[in-house]
């Protein structure tokens, strides 16, 4: 086992490092004009007991995406069940003009 200095790449054998660069392109991914979105990161450390130079470490992260709003009406039935209506399929948009041709 190679010994290197603890950091953020290293932490628990890479891995945090790692799931944060997995993390990275989903979230730009999925951010809209003007929304914003965070990564929480927990590092942990606990002595091992009956021990004077071991320490255990973990990780916690934690991706909050922007969220997505929509609302509806439902009504209760029978006192618990609720009814909704059906989705409405959305209208086909149909382009007129080809792309790249002369106007």
């Amino acid at each position: 086992m190679a010994e290197v200095p603890i950091s953020l790449s290293t932490v628990c054998g890479g891995d945090l490092e790692q799931r944060f660069l997995e993390i990275i392109p989903q979230l730009i991914s999925r951010l809209g004009q003007g929304q914003k979105a965070n990564i929480a990161i927990s590092l942990e450390f606990k002595r091992v007991p009956d021990t004077t130079t071991m320490v255990s470490t973990s990780f916690t992260i934690t991706p909050k995406y922007p969220a997505t709003k929509k609302a509806s009406i439902c009504q209760i039935i029978d006192g618990y069940g609720l009814k909704t209506e059906a989705p409405v399929d959305k209208p086909k948009v149909v382009n007129m003009f080809k792309e790249g041709a002369n106007q």
